[in-house]
């Protein structure tokens, strides 16, 4: 029997309350989901697109792969790819992506043929019809990444879109999105194994007020360099922010995940499960062998209708924004505990199962048990050995930071 082809998308800045939630209309998305397994809690590794893509394609944690910002940071050569291993397999493997996913990163290495394009000063999916021609001419067995920019700030929308305020235009780019796919799609074939998924989150105001004060709090921040003489006011201000990368609220770390097509089961999946199980539930799918030492499962049986024991998601934020600090995060699907810096005091917030979580209460103090138990789990992780193969060359340096300057990164 051949092996299915494997068709990888990821939408950058994709919450998942945007395709499960009822205010956006995606039925291209949905259908994928009525047919497909569908994990309604899926937790990203990172709120940032280089490290969050580096989990996905290894299986991995930060602390193992060796990326943990954007800047300065190449993936670990003692880490097996997705693409390594899907090749080594017989695949043809091919990735289109774009943003801060430059080769230098290392986060490409594997594909046979990897194609970066510009994310930002161009039309909207002005790259999908010579990728809908590569995807006919690709060599099968195939696997291929698609990184697409549409979701991700500043929105854009087609000529033929009504623009909307709809929370600064986030919803009118995850319709539009949603709706220009269908083409991309259908080029995947029938008999593929479809992937929709996002990076990360996305914080954006929710009124045409908080839009105001944003925009007045970033120019006071910028105009009065507050972060130079008032570091604890300007930490305050910052809480306004949106976008992602600088926290790891649920809406920032909770991200779509569907599978559909050869060999998936149809099933509605609300078990947390992580970015990291990507990897070796394809790999199962498509019977590919799945590299020893990694941190993700196989999610097999949980779309089989099996239970499977609780795993805790591991994550971090290191967006530009924290200018150099890290927040790390374990979270379950009651509980959330987090860290800032290497020595800072962990705080406990209450998710409250289906509830609307907490996430402004550290509770930390009325319950030490589960504090000291979540706190081991991340300083377990945390204390992997650290790579030493994950560094940059000042020329690789250079040129990413003027990538990013390009993007609005710096």
């Amino acid at each position: 029997m051949s092996k299915p082809n494997v068709f990888i998308l990821v939408v950058d800045s994709l919450r998942a309350d945007a395709v499960f939630g009822d205010g956006i209309a995606t039925p291209n998305f949905d259908a994928l989901a009525r047919t497909g397994s569908a994990f309604h809690q899926c937790i990203c590794t990172t709120t940032t697109t280089t490290p969050s893509f580096s989990s996905i394609l290894t299986g991995c944690y930060p602390p193992k792969h060796g990326v943990r910002g954007l800047q300065g940071y190449r993936l670990s050569e003692s880490v097996t790819t997705l693409a390594e291993a899907f090749g080594r397999a017989g695949y043809h493997t091919y990735a289109e992506v774009t943003g801060p996913l430059l080769p230098e990163t290392g986060v490409l290495r594997g594909f046979h043929e990897a194609n970066h394009r510009q994310g930002y000063r161009v039309p909207f999916f002005s790259w999908r019809e010579s990728t809908i021609g590569k995807m006919n001419n690709y060599k099968e067995p195939w696997l291929m990444l698609l990184h697409i920019w549409e979701v991700h700030r500043p929105f854009r929308s087609p000529p033929d879109f009504v623009k909307r305020f709809d929370r600064a235009g986030y919803e009118a780019a995850v319709a539009a999105t949603d709706e220009w796919l269908a083409p991309v799609f259908e080029a995947a074939g029938a008999d593929s194994i479809v992937v929709v998924t996002g990076d990360h989150g996305e914080e954006y105001p929710e009124s045409n007020r908080q839009m105001k004060l944003i925009g007045a709090t970033r120019k006071v921040r910028r105009k009065l360099r507050l972060s130079r003489w008032a570091p604890a006011l300007d930490n305050k201000l910052a809480a306004f922010a949106v976008g992602h990368g600088f926290a790891l609220y649920e809406h920032l770390v909770r991200v779509p995940l569907i599978l559909a097509g050869a060999g998936v089961p149809h099933s509605e999946v609300h078990e947390q499960v992580r970015h990291i199980d990507l990897f070796p539930t394809l790999a199962a799918l498509c019977e590919v062998e799945s590299p020893p030492g990694i941190d993700g499962r196989s999610l097999l049986p949980l779309m089989a209708g099996e239970e499977m024991p609780e795993e805790p998601a591991y994550m971090e934020a290191v967006g530009v924004k924290l200018e150099g600090r890290r927040i790390r995060g374990v979270r379950t699907p009651d509980w959330k505990l987090l860290k800032e810096g290497e020595h800072g005091a962990p705080r406990l917030y209450r998710l409250n199962g289906s509830m609307p979580p907490d996430e402004k209460h550290d509770v930390s103090s009325k319950h030490p048990e589960i504090t000291s138990h979540l706190d081991s789990v991340l300083e377990n992780i945390s204390s992997a050995p650290a790579t030493t193969d994950s560094g940059m060359t000042e020329e690789q340096e250079a040129l990413v930071e003027q990538h990013l300057k390009d993007l609005g990164y710096l």
